[in-house]
C-alpha cells in the first residue's frame, strides 16, 4: 500500500537499515574482496570462460532469491508487525540500536493497511462490503486506497527497489558485476515483480487490474494487457501462487508469506500446502455481500456449503477434545507460524 504518513516512510527507512544484515554478504568477505591483489591472483576481468559462465547462469537465480527473502521479510515482520512484538528479530533490533541509537525496547513500525485487508477478506478471497463493516473504522482506513491495500503502487516499487540495493549491490558486486551491469538486472526484475503482483492480487480480492498511474500493472490504456492478464491467470505459476495465497489467509496470515517469489517459506518452515489448510476453509456467512467477483485460475479450493462445514466443525471439536483442546472456530496456531492476525470471520 502507498505510504502516505511520515510513520510509514520512516518504517521503510527502518526496512532499509535492517535487510543489509539480514541478506548482504560478510563483511569479512567484502573486505577480504578490497585487498590488494598478488600478481599470481587473477583479476576479475581475467575471470575464466567456466567462471563467467558460472557468473551468467548464476545471476538471475541469485537476483530471485534475494527477491523472494525481502518479500518474506517485508510481510511478515513489517506488514503483519511481527517487527512490533518484544521477543521478535532480537539481533536486528540490537544493530538497528547500534547503527540508529533506538531502543531496542522502543522500535516499533506503524501498520500499512495490510492487517485492515487480512480484516476484511474472507476464505474464498473476496472482501466483505457490509453496511457493518463499512462503519467500522478498519474499513474505512482503506477507504482512500482504490486497490485497499492490494496493489503494488508506483511508491512500493520504489520502495522494494530501495530495500534491495543493500543486499543486490555487495553481492553482485563480489560475483563480477559492474554497478550498471547490476541495475540492468536489478531494475527489470522489480518491474517484473509488481506487473506479475497486480495483474494477480487485486483481481484475486475483486478489485480491477492495476492502471499505469498507479503502479505498473495491466488495467485500462495499456497495450495487451487484458490478454496478459488472462494469460497469466491460466499459468501454473498463478494456479500455484493463488492457492499459496488463499492459505495464507485461511490459516490467519501465520504462513505462506511469500506471495509471487515463493521459496523462502519453504526454507524456513512456513509453508504450509493446500491439503492441510483446505479443511479448514469457512462459508461466507449467511447473507454476506461482498465487494466484486474473485478472479481465480481454475481448480482452486472452493469454499465448503454450510453443512458440510458443520460436519467438519464438529468432527474437528471432537477431535480437540479427545485430546484435551479446546473449541473454537478461530485459525489454529500452527509450528514455525507467525502471529494469527484478524480476518473477515472476526467479530
Amino acid at each position: 500500500k502507498e505510504p502516505s504518513t511520515k510513520e510509514q516512510l520512516d518504517m521503510h527507512m527502518l526496512a532499509t537499515l535492517v535487510f543489509p544484515a539480514a541478506y548482504s554478504p560478510s563483511p569479512f568477505a567484502s573486505l577480504a574482496a578490497a585487498r590488494p591483489r598478488t600478481a599470481a591472483a587473477p583479476a576479475m576481468s581475467e575471470l575464466s570462460l567456466a567462471a563467467t559462465v558460472v557468473r551468467d547462469v548464476s545471476a538471475l537465480p541469485t537476483m530471485y532469491a534475494l527477491m523472494s527473502l525481502n518479500e518474506y521479510m517485508t510481510h511478515r515482520y513489517f506488514q503483519h508487525l511481527e517487527f512490533n512484538r518484544p521477543e521478535s528479530l532480537p539481533w536486528v533490533k540490537s544493530l538497528v540500536e547500534r547503527v540508529a541509537g533506538v531502543p531496542a525496547a522502543e522500535q516499533r513500525v506503524p501498520g500499512d493497511g495490510h492487517v485492515e485487508h487480512h480484516a476484511e477478506t474472507y476464505d474464498d478471497m473476496s472482501l466483505k462490503n457490509d453496511e457493518r463493516w463499512r462503519a467500522n473504522k478498519a474499513s474505512q482506513s482503506l477507504d482512500d486506497d482504490y486497490y485497499r491495500g492490494t496493489a503494488f503502487h508506483w511508491s512500493a516499487t520504489l520502495i522494494m527497489t530501495v530495500q534491495m540495493l543493500p543486499s543486490v549491490l555487495p553481492t553482485y558486486a563480489l560475483m563480477g558485476w559492474s554497478l550498471p551491469e547490476t541495475f540492468a538486472i536489478l531494475l527489470p526484475s522489480m518491474l517484473l515483480h509488481a506487473v506479475v503482483w497486480n495483474a494477480i492480487h487485486p483481481p484475486m480480492h475483486g478489485l480491477p487490474p492495476v492502471a499505469l498511474t498507479d503502479g505498473f500493472g495491466t488495467g485500462p490504456g495499456v497495450a495487451g494487457g487484458k490478454a496478459f492478464s488472462e494469460w497469466l491467470i491460466g499459468t501454473r505459476y498463478a494456479h500455484w501462487i493463488f492457492e499459496n495465497h488463499m492459505g495464507h489467509h485461511v490459516l490467519g496470515g501465520q504462513c505462506n508469506y511469500n506471495v509471487c517469489c515463493p521459496m523462502t517459506d519453504h526454507l524456513l518452515g512456513s509453508y504450509v500446502p493446500t491439503t492441510e489448510w483446505q479443511p479448514k476453509m469457512r462459508p461466507l456467512p449467511a447473507n454476506a455481500q461482498t465487494r466484486g467477483p474473485v478472479v481465480a485460475p481454475a481448480d482452486v479450493p472452493q469454499l465448503p456449503t454450510r453443512e458440510e462445514y458443520e460436519a467438519t466443525r464438529l468432527l474437528q471439536r471432537q477431535m480437540r477434545e479427545s485430546a484435551g483442546g479446546g473449541g473454537g472456530t478461530a485459525p489454529a496456531a500452527i509450528a514455525n507460524g507467525g502471529t494469527i492476525i484478524a480476518d473477515a470471520y472476526s467479530e
